[in-house]
């Protein structure tokens, strides 16, 4: 079973209004399955009802369905801890929110939601029986994501005090946008940009969950007739197109092709990338994982 590195996105789950017709859009777009035939299950008292998210057998994601309609409809990023209680008084100690937890998720794991002190939202994960993602970086699956923040400086250093990333910038113009790399394997897993850069500037600060596809164009035509849209259009990088979408209920993320956002590395897990073992049957926790 794979193990995460301290600081390596873990896992990913979007919070829905309706789980069947997320279930729709994604199945069409992605080529997922989901459990219980799209009905959800019940984790445990105060977890929401979820569907999971499976492709080829491994786990992919979770859509979780809000329990309050003054919930966001969003795409929610899982970094993983080794100790999920040292992790949440880094974050107080940098200046960051906790939102809920330190909460079990059965054998599952553990679970907390916390905000950046610009006000993004990410929830951190230490993994019992279930690590997260069965696979990664191949179409159909999670391969980055990258907070949007306005406060750059704040950005820089609440993050390496949290997880001791060190940033980098990529080999080739991406204005101020940097990398986080995990200090002991030197592999880039995520990365901070600027609200704006790409993004509308009125969006609030957010992480946004890239997904990879065989082709982004096919992937915008599926978004379309799925009922999404397209939020920003195709965008180039040095050997590779993504484009940021809108689902049928409301909840942005990115779809890419060709090499990953940063070097095309992005997995924590050495054996993620497309080799993970899955787990039989992963719980969800309250955020999905």
């Amino acid at each position: 079973m794979a193990a995460f590195a301290e600081g390596s996105p873990c896992w990913a789950d979007a919070t829905l209004p309706d789980l069947r017709a997320g279930e729709r859009f994604y199945g069409e777009l992605f080529g997922w399955t989901f459990t219980e035939g799209g009905e959800g299950t019940d984790a445990g008292p105060g977890f929401p009802r979820h569907s999971r998210a499976y492709l080829d057998g491994r786990p992919i994601a979770a859509l979780v369905a809000k329990r309050d309609g003054r919930m966001p409809t969003v795409w929610g990023i899982h970094l993983a801890t080794p100790d999920l209680a040292a992790t949440v008084e880094k974050v107080r100690g940098a200046g960051g929110t906790v939102l809920t937890g330190p909460v079990a998720a059965s054998d599952a794991g553990r679970s907390a939601t916390v905000a950046d002190p610009d006000g993004a939202v990410f929830s951190v994960w230490q993994a019992g029986e279930r690590p997260g993602f069965g696979v990664t970086d191949v179409p159909g699956s999670f391969c980055w994501t990258e907070v949007y923040v306005r406060n750059a400086d704040a950005a820089d250093a609440f993050y390496p005090a949290v997880f001791g990333y060190e940033l980098q910038a990529p080999p080739f113009d991406a204005g101020d946008f940097k990398a986080w790399t995990l200090p002991e394997s030197g592999r880039q897993v995520a990365g901070r940009a600027i609200v704006g850069d790409v993004l509308p500037p009125e969006m609030p600060p957010h992480f946004l969950v890239y997904f990879r596809v065989g082709d982004v164009g096919d992937a915008l035509r599926t978004v379309r007739r799925g009922g999404g849209r397209v939020l920003v259009d195709r965008q180039e990088i040095p050997g590779a197109t993504f484009a940021v979408v809108v689902d049928n209920q409301g909840a942005a993320f990115a779809v890419m092709d060709g090499a990953s956002a940063a070097d095309g590395e992005p997995a924590g897990a050495e054996s993620a990338r497309g080799e993970a073992e899955p787990p039989s049957a992963p719980a969800t926790s309250a955020d999905g994982t």
